[in-house]
Formats: C-alpha cells, sequence, structure tokens
C-alpha cells in the first residue's frame, strides 16, 4: 500500500467552496484556549469532557436529540473511534517533528494556533458523535455495495458497520490511540490521511467531510490508483454519509449497483448557510451534519 492517500476537495467542483464555507463555521463557533465544561449532567459531561464538544453543540444536540445522546452515553466504552479522544496537547504536532514523512507540494507545515486545536478538537469531536448514530449505522449498512472490494490495498473492506467499527478501533489501539495531526497555512483545499493516526490538514479546511475522510485514510483504508474518489473506496463513503448525502441509502442516482462521480446524489452539503436557525430535519431532508448540528451558535 502507499503510504500516503490524499483527498483534494477541489476535485469536488462546485462543492469545494461550500467545503470550505464549512470550514468557517467550524472555526467560528471554537473559542482560543476553550476548555471543557464540566456539567453535573453525565450524559452532557460525556459530550464535552469526552468528545470535545462546544458548550453550544451540548446544548442543542442535548434538546433535540437527546434519545441519540443518551444511547451514544450509554455505549460510550464501544464508540468507533471513542478512544482517540479526548485529544491532550500531545497530538498537535511541530512542523520539525514530520521526520520523512512526505508532504504535498506548496504544502507549508506550521505550528498550531490556539483557534486552529479548538476547531480541530470540536470538529473531531463531531465527526466521532456522527459515526455513532443510528442513521450513520443504517446508511453504511445499506450502501456499502458501493464501495468496491479491491479499493484499499491490503485492507479487507468491512462487510458491515460492525465490522468497520471493530476494525478501527484494533487499528487505532494498535497506534496508541493517539492521533498525530499536522497544520498548513497553504490553501490548496488539500488534506492527507497516513496509517498510524497521522493527519495532515490546512487551518482554512478544518471541516467535517475532510476530518472524517482523512481519518479513515489514517486507519488504512486508501483510494489509490484508478479509486481516485467518489464513494466507492471507504474514505469518500463515510465522508458522504456525513456531509454530503440527503440519504445515503439513495447514493447512486442511477440506481446501479456502482456510482461515476456525475451520478452520485450529493444532496445537501452543510455550510454556514444553513446556520441561522436550528430546523428541526427528517433522515431523508439534509445530510448527517445538518441535521445534528445545524443551530445557532
Amino acid at each position: 500500500m502507499k503510504k500516503l492517500s490524499v483527498i483534494a476537495l477541489a476535485t469536488l467542483g462546485l462543492l469545494g467552496s461550500n467545503v470550505a464555507s464549512a470550514a468557517e463555521h467550524s472555526q467560528s463557533l471554537a473559542q482560543p484556549n476553550a476548555a471543557p465544561v464540566h456539567y453535573t449532567n453525565p450524559a452532557k459531561d460525556f459530550l464535552s469532557s469526552k468528545l470535545g464538544l462546544s458548550p453550544s453543540d451540548v446544548e442543542m444536540l442535548f434538546k433535540y436529540h437527546e434519545k441519540t445522546v443518551l444511547e451514544e452515553f450509554r455505549n460510550r466504552d464501544n464508540l468507533l473511534f471513542g478512544n482517540i479522544v479526548p485529544l491532550n496537547s500531545s497530538s498537535f504536532m511541530a512542523p520539525n517533528t514530520i521526520g520523512n514523512q512526505p508532504i504535498g507540494a506548496g504544502y507549508h507545515l506550521v505550528n498550531w494556533d490556539s483557534q486552529s486545536i479548538a476547531a480541530f478538537k470540536d470538529t473531531l469531536g463531531r465527526v466521532v458523535f456522527l459515526m455513532n448514530t443510528p442513521e450513520f449505522r443504517k446508511d453504511f449498512n445499506l450502501s456499502l455495495f458501493t464501495v468496491k472490494s479491491q479499493s484499499s490495498e491490503n485492507v479487507l473492506i468491512p462487510s458491515s458497520y460492525d465490522q468497520l467499527k471493530s476494525y478501527v478501533n484494533r487499528t487505532a489501539a494498535n497506534s496508541g490511540n493517539h492521533i498525530k495531526a499536522y497544520v498548513s497555512n497553504s490553501h490548496t483545499k488539500t488534506a492527507w490521511g497516513t496509517n498510524g493516526l497521522i493527519i495532515q490538514i490546512e487551518e482554512s479546511g478544518i471541516n467535517a467531510a475532510q476530518v472524517a475522510h482523512e481519518m479513515m485514510h489514517a486507519v488504512g483504508f486508501a483510494h489509490d490508483g484508478a479509486y481516485t474518489g467518489w464513494n466507492d473506496n471507504i474514505p469518500y463513503f463515510v465522508q458522504t454519509i456525513i456531509s454530503m448525502n440527503e440519504s445515503a441509502s439513495d447514493i447512486c442516482s442511477d440506481g446501479h449497483s456502482t456510482c461515476r462521480g456525475q451520478t452520485i446524489h450529493w444532496g445537501q452539503i452543510y455550510d454556514i448557510t444553513y446556520n441561522h436557525t436550528y430546523r428541526p430535519a427528517n433522515q431523508e431532508a439534509v445530510a448527517l451534519l445538518g441535521k445534528y448540528f445545524n443551530h445557532v451558535s
């Protein structure tokens, strides 16, 4: 397997600018040096102290999605990616620690600033929460047929959500459940994910779409060679369920068992234009990111 796998969101065409807008929203709600708020309610404290979510996210989730919050709280010791959070300062790497790990042309690593750290923690918390929702489990199982079995060299594509969780958590444990995150001040709309829970991301691109995608690379899933994107591979499949598709159950708009880029039903991506007020969404209305995190922050 190639050591490094890449996602270039600019290749998503019109969706690229929307993803950038989502990054602006993510950074706007994260306050520099924000520490978890400790709640007397154990389920709220789980969202804050364990997942690292902002106070506005905690209150909104508990108000509108209490059933899902309580389910994840009860299952808190067996969440997909549940052992990689909360992040601590040792996860935010200085550029001179990259060693022989390759980086992209024009990709300039810098030291993390407090606002980017807060944004990354909050975004990763959102991703972990969404990957453990009942909708994600259902959509993953229903549309897994779109993922090609040979789309990731040397990694067995899971046959169910439970297999995905087992593989991800086992692989993360082999890396000490410790993310090593690097940040760049470049503006290439490119992020990187590498085996060993290593992620490189741009300050202007910290959003759930990229973080979800790169976390899949960080545990070994790829889209090398002919597999350059779309949802015939695990990284784009997971990204699509979380942040782009109205209904992952109808992910191929032409009804075929495999999808070409131009036939994917991308649905409604969540971005800053949906941040005016919380609007309850049914399962088929908006992507999971919008359904759970569409609120005033």
